[in-house]
């Protein structure tokens, strides 16, 4: 058991480096740039984080079936090598189209000056897949130490070249934007250097048509998450200025501090839910829901509340526009947690594919509503695009896992929980109101003691069987982290 706690420590930790290095530096570069270059860079890093997930290809879940099935080392550094061969050739493929095609992107988004920056974005895509690569094998190997030096190197490296190019040298966001692809160039270079003792010299022409035959069924549903995770900045950018496209910027990296409460409470929850035993404890789910919604929604709470100190914080005066699109974005996160729990069942039995339908209907509503509305509404029908889009991918999933729904969602606490958000969002709209204030504080009070109650029984429940590794016996941990490492 402390073996498995540590490692789920370690693996917490590292998993939050990049959302704290973000929100350490970003009021340095977003004072430098101001906060509509902020909005330009955004929109830059959204189209190359969509070039990324075409290019690597689902390498991610493809790895964990091939890797982790041969225990031949000889044959696991062939694997390597040729899956990068596979990456790195389509990296470069897709770099060279958008090149191409650069100018007019630019003017499809009505901001002709991101051409200029292109050739950094496309060089970075080789070296942005092979550092995703390596750092999947060495989570697949268990290797915590190699993991760990990625993410401090991530850590010094993402740091130098920002200060460096962008607030020392005064780069603009172009400079940003050099920083960026320099920093995937040395992290290629680093995690290389680490797993280099783990790539073979021979290549296999039948491993990597397995990886083109097998990562193919993954890119829709890649690119449907990047629709619905990215799109709205595309239509915004032909429809408002760079200062607000900097806001609906602001207002998502505050809304991702969410990390910093879900990521551990997912990281400690997920193999502990998928050992057999309790395959058919509806009553474990059920706490587990009763204590992860109380948490998470007084957890948005402080981070509604705070989140004019936050902008300011981060951009100053011309920042403190993005608050009211806080609490529509902290959704994806916390719809995200709600997803966990209703498909922890089909994650065990391989039944992912009830996640696609999910992401597919959320992508189409997302779309909806950003045709429909931004027009008008501009950043507000982005935001709440995307917390209704969170929404519908949510319901898709419970009416396909009814049983799983029944038996954890309580009516009630759907009640307390709508509830507290209007009192949010009335928060935004009014200010703070005298009765407001003092309903968010009986809400807060109810959501704490909903909390505590399911969190002490949970406590009480026997704690699980570890084998020899001091890991839980006969967990199946899905890797769905490797599309998103590496990003820019």
């Amino acid at each position: 058991m402390k073996r498995f706690a540590q490692t789920t420590l370690w693996y917490t930790a590292v998993g939050l480096i990049g959302p704290l290095v973000a929100l350490v530096l970003t009021p340095l570069y977003t004072r430098a740039i101001g906060v509509a270059g902020y909005g330009t860079v955004d929109i830059l890093l959204s189209l190359w984080q969509g070039a990324y997930t075409v290019a690597l290809w689902g390498i991610g879940t493809v790895l964990a079936g091939m890797y982790s099935g041969t225990n031949d080392e000889t044959q696991r550094r062939t694997i390597i090598v040729s899956a990068g061969i596979v990456v790195v050739s389509l990296g470069l493929v897709i770099g060279a189209g958008l090149l191409v095609c650069a100018p007019l992107i630019g003017q499809a988004i009505a901001r002709p000056e991101t051409t200029e920056a292109m050739p950094y974005l496309v060089s970075a895509l080789p070296f942005a897949v092979v550092y995703t690569l390596f750092l999947s094998i060495f989570k697949l190997r268990n290797d915590v130490r190699r993991v760990v030096w990625s993410m401090i190197g991530l850590v010094v490296i993402t740091a130098s070249t920002r200060i460096g190019l962008v607030v020392w040298w005064d780069g603009g966001v172009v400079g940003m934007v050099q920083a960026a692809a320099l920093t995937n160039m040395l992290m290629a270079l680093l995690t290389i250097g680490l797993g280099w003792s783990l790539v073979g010299q021979r290549v296999d022409v039948r491993v990597i048509k397995t990886v083109l035959r097998t990562g193919l069924p993954l890119l829709p549903v890649s690119l449907t998450g990047w629709v619905l995770l990215y799109a709205d900045r595309w239509l915004l950018a032909p429809q408002v200025d760079a200062l607000a496209l900097g806001h609906y910027a602001l207002a998502v990296l505050v809304a991702s501090l969410l990390a910093f409460a879900i990521e551990p409470l997912k990281n400690a929850w997920q193999p502990i839910a998928l050992q057999p035993r309790y395959r058919d404890d509806d009553t474990f789910l059920a706490l587990s829901y009763r204590v992860y919604m109380p948490v998470v929604l007084l957890f948005i709470g402080v981070l509604v509340l705070l989140a004019p100190t936050l902008l300011w914080v981060i951009g100053g005066a011309a920042a403190l526009p993005a608050a009211p699109y806080v609490l529509a974005l902290s959704s994806m996160p916390l719809f995200g947690g709600v997803q966990m729990l209703l498909g922890i069942r089909a994650v065990r039995d391989g039944r992912t594919a009830v996640f696609g339908w999910g992401s597919l209907v959320a992508a189409v509503v997302n779309l909806g509503v950003n045709i429909m509305f931004i027009p008008s509404y501009g950043v507000a029908a982005a935001a709440w695009g995307t917390a209704l889009a969170a929404a519908a991918a949510t319901v898709v999933l419970g009416l396909r896992e009814r049983d799983t729904a029944r038996a954890i969602v309580p009516l009630h606490g759907v009640g307390t929980a709508l509830l507290w958000l209007g009192l949010l969002w009335w928060w935004g709209v009014a200010g703070p109101t005298w009765w407001v204030v003092l309903a968010l504080g009986a809400t807060a009070l109810g959501l704490v003691w909903s909390a505590v109650r399911p969190l002490r029984e949970l406590a009480r429940r026997r704690k699980p069987e570890l084998d020899d590794t001091g890991m839980p016996s006969e967990v199946v941990v899905q890797d769905d982290t490797a599309s998103r490492e590496g990003s820019l």
